[in-house]
């Protein structure tokens, strides 16, 4: 499938019902949780032993959509969508340091709350992190070579700087 029908339809309008019909966008569905018609049901779509929707915070239908439309376009086995950007790092940084050395290369202008994360959620924990400036493309080579990171971070325009 070309990435131009990808981009269109993976993840897209799913059938909800029954019905025949098939809905012309993607809806966005706000539910925060969900009823069954017995609570056995519903024990078993949160132990995962059954499909479904439980409560919005593991899944719903719309970030279903969109992770499986990022799975599709990348190529990749699958997708999680946060709930927030700073949700987003935290998920990535702690998975890229699973079987890595616990080094973070972080650029030194990144949005605050990030570096926060870093220096007082991530330092505590065990995790280094060297700042170094991305745009100095001879610094982060230097950078690499002397501290070998697990994983690196950087925005691709920095936040509020702009580089």
């Amino acid at each position: 499938m070309k990435i131009e029908t990808r981009v269109v339809h993976a993840g897209d309008r799913k059938r909800t019902s029954a019905v025949a019909s098939v809905p012309a966008t993607t809806p966005i569905h706000t539910a925060s949780s969900y009823f069954y018609s017995d609570i056995e049901q519903l024990d078993r779509v949160f132990a995962k032993e059954a499909s479904g929707q439980c409560y919005s915070r593991y899944g719903n239908p719309t970030s279903d959509a969109l992770e499986e439309l990022l799975a599709s376009l990348e190529s990749g086995a699958g997708a999680l969508a946060c709930s927030s950007g700073m949700a987003a790092v935290h998920m990535a940084v702690n998975t890229a340091l699973i079987d890595r050395r616990r080094v973070v290369l972080a650029a030194n202008a990144l949005y605050g709350a990030t570096i926060n994360m870093l220096t007082r959620v991530f330092e505590p924990m065990g995790i280094e992190t060297v700042f170094v400036d991305f745009c100095d493309e001879a610094a982060v080579r230097e950078a690499i070579a002397e501290h070998r990171p697990g994983a690196m971070l950087m925005e691709t325009i920095s936040n509020p700087l702009l580089r």
